[in-house]
């Protein structure tokens, strides 16, 4: 009867205080961890719309080029959106048939490029919209348009103003 309790004060019930510390000490990590990501999640990226509106905003626009700009914010939520109905079905089939047990990859591969072809169509529209556009602008103007709509957003990259030192 003597050796039951020295049995039980063996290395079991270290075990379970080891395991039990350890659990909690992660608990605390992924809690912690997510805490972080809440409080640091990056900024939304601003809608289409809204770098429109920041664009038309930093150019300094007379009244004429801010109604030339309102046209071409039109015809540029115009002309995008009748790229991606036009190629949207596209892409969908062609994913489509990818998922089929034998798909035909001819088939895919003319999906994917009439897809391209469509796209490269609307960009060339969209390219002389913009040109037209950027003609009622002066060199100033012009330079600060291209400098804006260059500055694309990505969401795995930090603000243009963020401090790399830290």
């Amino acid at each position: 009867m003597l050796a039951e309790p020295a049995a039980r004060s063996g290395p079991r019930p270290h075990l379970w205080k080891v395991l039990l510390a350890l659990s909690l000490a992660l608990n605390l990590f992924f809690m912690v961890g997510a805490l972080w990501i809440r409080i640091h999640a990056p900024a939304p990226l601003p809608s289409p719309e809204d770098r429109l509106q920041q664009m038309a905003g930093e150019l300094n626009l007379n009244a004429e080029q801010k109604q030339d700009f309102a046209k071409y914010a039109q015809a540029m939520r115009e002309r995008l959106q009748a790229m991606h109905s036009a190629i949207q079905p596209l892409i969908g089939d062609a994913w489509s048939e990818v998922g089929k047990p034998q798909a035909d990859e001819a088939k895919v591969m003319q999906l994917f490029d009439q897809a391209a072809q469509e796209r490269r169509g609307f960009v060339r529209d969209l390219t002389t919209t913009t040109l037209s556009f950027l003609a009622t602008l002066t060199p100033e103007q012009r330079g600060k348009f291209v400098q804006l709509a260059r500055q694309r957003p990505r969401p795995w990259s930090p603000p243009p103003d963020h401090d790399r030192s830290h």
